[in-house]
């Protein structure tokens, strides 16, 4: 190899590599800029959880009534609020208020039916359910 083609081949390594060192530099560079950007400040509430207070219907027992919800903090906006809730009509017999008859244990399910039964009598005293 001639020194004219030895010079060649070492200038085009030379600026190969100047070349990648270049490359790196700017990617480095580039990622540091991107740690050094302030982060979005979050802002921390001192406000509570809501607490809900039960629902109270509107009228009678059961339908549309409304329910209240509070919560403490300082710097809260808004510690009160008022919102609509409904109360089913048939709640009282999910929870067995108000029996009327005194049930016995369910049957074994039958396999052409797939139902259970149990039997009731009318409830002879005036125990609370």
């Amino acid at each position: 190899m001639s020194s004219q083609q030895y010079q060649q081949q070492r200038r085009k390594f030379a600026a190969a590599f100047l070349a990648l060192i270049f490359i790196l530099a700017a990617v480095d560079t580039a990622e540091a800029g991107k740690k050094e950007k302030p982060e979005k400040k979050v802002k921390k509430s001192d406000c509570g959880e809501w607490q809900w207070s039960v629902c109270v219907p509107t009228s009678g027992d059961c339908g549309l009534g409304t329910r209240e919800g509070t919560r403490t903090g300082a710097e809260c906006k808004q510690t009160m609020k008022t919102q609509r809730c409904k109360i089913p009509c048939n709640w009282k017999k999910q929870f067995g208020a108000e029996c009327k008859y005194q049930f016995q244990a369910w049957g074994e399910c039958d396999l052409n039916t797939a139902l259970k039964t149990r039997s009731w009598q009318p409830e002879a005293s005036s125990a609370q359910c």
